[in-house]
């Protein structure tokens, strides 16, 4: 998908499609009215699951509703639903549901007892606790970027991963692989429009067995409407279901943290100590994950190029790294931009790319300090630091 999804120049000139806000598909998943519901504040043992995926900030934009939510998404569209199956938690009946984050709901869609998904997820026995499953919706995505909502998908969905990992940690659990097996989609009731695309379980199995659901569970639309882009659907339902363990940094102030993240729009270098470029130059990327970091402003740090924590080029790249990004001036006033590039141009590159942006978000905010995830950049531009594809940018400086 690199290729047909690769920004030029030319490319970005030839782009003359109006974006028209009105037609915008709907954010949210709503199952039917009639459907019980349990409310997460109700349940001091779903709470990692409230803090997982929540809304942050509500506004109104041109008279319609702006949701901000706990993690960053590219333009703002959400792409993410996410599913449980609940097994033995107190007072709750076990069953599997769909999180409402506009309510901080569950919705069930059905009731189980000695059946379940484990046997879709290479389970024998039955799970107690959660079995969470990340979707994506395509189109909430392609609808503005075509093509190149692949990569964005995929990013956003480390993001997701990654505060995943952060939330089930804080609280004192465990996150635990899967084994998915196919039909798993057609059983949740998912259509063509819609891909499980991450299954994490949050809890123990038991020696009690369990049988697989019998008929697949009500199929609900994820959006009000849908147009099929073929190619990019038929790429990711060609995609393995992600299981692998985010790794991340904890925060004691995680709760904190997790609900005043932005992503900036406008830096003051004066404001981002040294100390704290260094501690971030320093966090370790993922096995084949390449970090490229760029210097812009410091206090008495070289200007330049690093990589491992080293300056290896040293000069001002202030102009070059807003070309990079799409002249996006604010970028002007950040103190580093770090580059992630991957060996591999795949979903999973750029899952974990996402993951690695979500802990410098926490990071950042941890110091106080501005962040902000850029998925936009000329491909070939991006070749001038690293023989590896670019995958995602993410600006970092003084907070105004």
């Amino acid at each position: 998908m690199r290729e047909e999804t690769l920004l030029t120049p030319q490319r970005i000139a030839a782009k003359t499609t109006f974006l028209d806000w009105d037609t915008q598909p709907s954010l949210f998943k709503h199952y039917p009215h009639f459907c019980y519901r349990i409310k997460l504040s109700d349940f001091p043992s779903l709470q990692w699951l409230k803090h997982t995926r929540c809304i942050t900030d509500e506004r109104s934009v041109g008279q319609k509703p702006y949701y901000r939510l706990n993690i960053p998404s590219a333009g703002n569209l959400h792409p993410i639903e996410i599913y449980v199956q609940l097994r033995n938690i107190a007072g709750a009946l076990s069953g599997i549901y769909h999180l409402d984050i506009l309510k901080g709901e569950l919705v069930m869609i059905t009731e189980i007892a000695g059946e379940g998904i484990e046997p879709f997820l290479g389970l024998e026995h039955r799970f107690n606790g959660a079995l969470l499953m990340m979707s994506l919706v395509p189109f909430r995505s392609s609808w503005k970027y075509g093509l190149r909502a692949w990569r964005y998908l995929y990013l956003d969905l480390g993001h997701q991963i990654g505060i995943l990992g952060a939330s089930v940690e804080h609280f004192g659990l465990t996150l635990t692989k899967m084994s998915p097996r196919e039909g798993l989609n057609t059983i949740m009731g998912i259509g063509d429009d819609e891909v499980i695309a991450a299954v994490y379980g949050i809890g123990e199995s038991t020696s009690r067995s369990v049988k697989p659901l019998y008929k697949p569970l009500m199929r609900v639309q994820p959006t009000d409407y849908t147009e099929h882009n073929k190619k990019l659907q038929t790429s990711i339902r060609s995609v393995s279901i992600y299981t692998d363990l985010p790794v991340f940094t904890q925060y004691e102030d995680f709760l904190k943290l997790n609900t005043t993240r932005r992503s900036a729009r406008e830096f003051d270098a004066s404001l981002m100590r040294d100390e704290v470029i260094v501690e971030l130059l320093n966090q370790p990327p993922p096995a084949g994950i390449e970090i490229v970091a760029i210097v812009l402003q410091a206090q008495s740090m070289h200007l330049g190029v690093y990589r491992s924590g080293e300056c290896a080029v040293k000069g001002n790249f202030v102009s070059e790294c807003v070309r990079l990004l799409l002249d996006q001036r604010f970028i002007a006033g950040a103190n580093m931009v770090l580059l992630i590039y991957s060996e591999n141009f795949c979903a999973s590159s750029h899952i974990e790319a996402g993951v690695y942006a979500q802990n410098l978000y926490m990071a950042c905010e941890h110091y106080n300090i501005g962040c902000s995830g850029i998925g936009a950049f000329y491909d070939e531009e991006g070749s001038d630091y690293s023989t590896n594809p670019l995958i995602y940018a993410v600006a970092v400086g003084g907070k105004r």
